[in-house]
């Protein structure tokens, strides 16, 4: 699957490369990052450790990603500032479809101002318009309160459902 770029007012969501490295391996090596966002697998199936400890294991899950890619099953995005061109997060589609799984991560450093709400809405207008995708779905942490209260803001709801712990959200893409 071939991505493109997608611009929003203050960043730049470039496809996820290996040339993300250096940021991938701040973002993955923050104990806050990793609080929440459950186990880590590489394309093999084999355990990462986090909070990552080399950029060889954040390396790993760019190449599932890329892998992944390749096999129209999900897709990643960097997200880069548009003033100083910093990597601050990564953001995409757990699964890709009808029904397609948002997921993103985002460096403490830049919480509270409104990058991931303005990064989310971006790709989940992709999903309706790229895939046809007609409902989203995200699986967040009971206890992780900040993405809760995006996943409201971007108009998810809670479905009561719980799956290895995490609380599902769908949003009807007809809704937005």
């Amino acid at each position: 699957m071939k991505i493109s770029n997608l611009i929003t007012n203050r960043l730049v969501l470039e496809p996820l490369t290996m040339r993300h490295s250096e940021g991938m391996f701040e973002l993955w090596s923050h104990p806050k990052v990793c609080e929440y966002s459950g186990s880590a697998e590489d394309f093999d199936g084999n355990s990462i450790q986090l909070p990552a400890e080399t950029a060889t294991d954040s390396d790993k899950i760019i190449d599932f990603f890329l892998q992944f890619q390749q096999r129209s099953e999900k897709v990643r995005w960097a997200m880069i500032t548009k003033s100083d061109s910093k990597f601050i997060g990564a953001l995409g589609f757990n699964s890709l479809g009808v029904c397609s799984e948002l997921a993103y991560h985002l460096h403490p450093d830049y919480w509270g101002n409104g990058y991931m709400n303005e990064a989310c809405r971006t790709v989940n207008l992709w999903a309706k318009l790229t895939l046809g995708s007609e409902t989203l779905q995200a699986f967040i942490d009971a206890r992780n309160t900040g993405s809760i209260k995006l996943i409201l803001a971007l108009g998810f709801r809670p479905t009561g459902e719980i799956r290895e712990g995490a609380e599902h959200y769908v949003l009807s893409t007809f809704d937005s």
